[in-house]
Protein backbone atom coordinates (compact mmCIF):
# COMPACT_ATOMS: atom_id res chain seq x y z
CA UNK A 1 0.00 0.00 0.00
CA UNK A 2 1.30 3.34 -1.25
CA UNK A 3 1.80 6.18 1.68
CA UNK A 4 -0.42 8.85 1.40
CA UNK A 5 1.10 12.65 0.74
CA UNK A 6 0.37 15.49 2.84
CA UNK A 7 -2.50 16.68 1.07
CA UNK A 8 -3.74 13.36 0.28
CA UNK A 9 -4.07 12.46 4.09
CA UNK A 10 -5.60 15.82 4.96
CA UNK A 11 -8.29 15.25 2.42
CA UNK A 12 -8.57 11.48 3.34
CA UNK A 13 -9.39 12.42 6.97
CA UNK A 14 -11.88 15.49 5.31
CA UNK A 15 -13.27 12.67 3.63
CA UNK A 16 -13.68 10.39 6.68
CA UNK A 17 -15.05 13.30 9.25
CA UNK A 18 -17.86 14.60 6.45
CA UNK A 19 -18.90 10.28 6.02
CA UNK A 20 -18.92 10.13 9.72
CA UNK A 21 -21.01 13.28 9.90
CA UNK A 22 -23.46 11.72 7.41
CA UNK A 23 -24.00 8.11 9.08
CA UNK A 24 -24.14 10.51 12.47
CA UNK A 25 -27.16 12.31 10.45
CA UNK A 26 -28.81 9.40 8.83
CA UNK A 27 -28.87 7.58 12.10
CA UNK A 28 -30.88 10.19 13.70
CA UNK A 29 -32.97 10.29 11.08
CA UNK A 30 -33.48 6.59 10.85
CA UNK A 31 -34.17 6.52 14.81
CA UNK A 32 -36.77 9.63 14.30
CA UNK A 33 -38.69 7.64 11.87
CA UNK A 34 -38.99 4.71 13.63
CA UNK A 35 -39.84 6.14 16.89
CA UNK A 36 -42.91 7.91 14.93
CA UNK A 37 -43.62 4.65 13.23
CA UNK A 38 -44.13 3.02 17.25
CA UNK A 39 -46.31 5.57 18.43
CA UNK A 40 -48.20 5.30 15.24
CA UNK A 41 -48.65 1.69 15.73
CA UNK A 42 -49.29 1.95 19.34
CA UNK A 43 -52.67 3.94 18.57
CA UNK A 44 -54.29 1.40 17.07
CA UNK A 45 -52.16 -2.07 18.60
CA UNK A 46 -51.93 -3.47 21.92
CA UNK A 47 -48.23 -4.31 21.05
CA UNK A 48 -45.54 -3.88 18.93
CA UNK A 49 -42.57 -6.26 17.67
CA UNK A 50 -39.72 -5.22 15.15
CA UNK A 51 -41.68 -7.91 12.77
CA UNK A 52 -44.84 -5.26 13.17
CA UNK A 53 -43.12 -2.53 11.85
CA UNK A 54 -40.18 -4.39 9.58
CA UNK A 55 -42.11 -3.64 6.43
CA UNK A 56 -44.13 -0.50 7.50
CA UNK A 57 -40.42 1.53 7.40
CA UNK A 58 -38.27 2.57 4.55
CA UNK A 59 -34.74 1.45 4.47
CA UNK A 60 -33.30 2.31 7.99
CA UNK A 61 -30.19 1.20 9.19
CA UNK A 62 -29.29 -2.29 10.38
CA UNK A 63 -30.15 -2.70 14.74
CA UNK A 64 -32.37 0.82 14.63
CA UNK A 65 -35.41 -0.75 14.91
CA UNK A 66 -35.20 -2.99 17.83
CA UNK A 67 -32.67 -0.30 18.94
CA UNK A 68 -35.46 2.14 19.17
CA UNK A 69 -37.53 -0.07 20.71
CA UNK A 70 -35.54 -0.67 23.22
CA UNK A 71 -34.85 2.63 24.09
CA UNK A 72 -38.68 3.37 24.04
CA UNK A 73 -38.95 1.04 27.43
CA UNK A 74 -37.49 3.42 29.41
CA UNK A 75 -40.13 5.61 29.50
CA UNK A 76 -43.02 4.29 27.01
CA UNK A 77 -43.07 1.10 26.45
CA UNK A 78 -42.15 -2.04 28.65
CA UNK A 79 -41.45 -5.61 27.71
CA UNK A 80 -44.19 -8.50 27.98
CA UNK A 81 -41.91 -10.83 28.62
CA UNK A 82 -42.51 -12.74 25.29
CA UNK A 83 -40.29 -12.95 22.26
CA UNK A 84 -41.73 -14.17 18.98
CA UNK A 85 -39.72 -15.66 16.45
CA UNK A 86 -38.70 -12.67 13.79
CA UNK A 87 -39.78 -12.84 9.97
CA UNK A 88 -36.98 -11.26 8.56
CA UNK A 89 -35.10 -14.06 6.65
CA UNK A 90 -31.90 -12.27 7.86
CA UNK A 91 -31.99 -13.43 11.28
CA UNK A 92 -33.41 -17.13 10.44
CA UNK A 93 -36.02 -16.97 13.30
CA UNK A 94 -34.25 -15.09 15.87
CA UNK A 95 -36.51 -14.43 18.68
CA UNK A 96 -37.50 -10.49 19.10
CA UNK A 97 -39.13 -8.62 22.02
CA UNK A 98 -42.97 -7.78 22.20
CA UNK A 99 -43.44 -4.77 24.07
CA UNK A 100 -46.48 -2.76 25.21
CA UNK A 101 -47.55 0.67 26.19
CA UNK A 102 -46.34 1.16 29.87
CA UNK A 103 -49.50 2.33 31.71
CA UNK A 104 -49.29 4.50 35.22
CA UNK A 105 -49.89 1.27 37.10
CA UNK A 106 -46.54 0.19 35.54
CA UNK A 107 -44.87 3.58 36.61
CA UNK A 108 -46.15 3.28 40.05
CA UNK A 109 -45.07 -0.30 40.43
CA UNK A 110 -41.35 0.83 39.34
CA UNK A 111 -41.15 3.71 41.88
Amino acid sequence: MARLTLAEQVAADARDKTLAQLVRQASDWDRKIVAQAVLIWMRDHDTVSANDLRDQLPDVAGGVLPGVLRGMSHNYLIHTGTYVPSTSPRTKGHPIAVYRRRTAADRAEAA
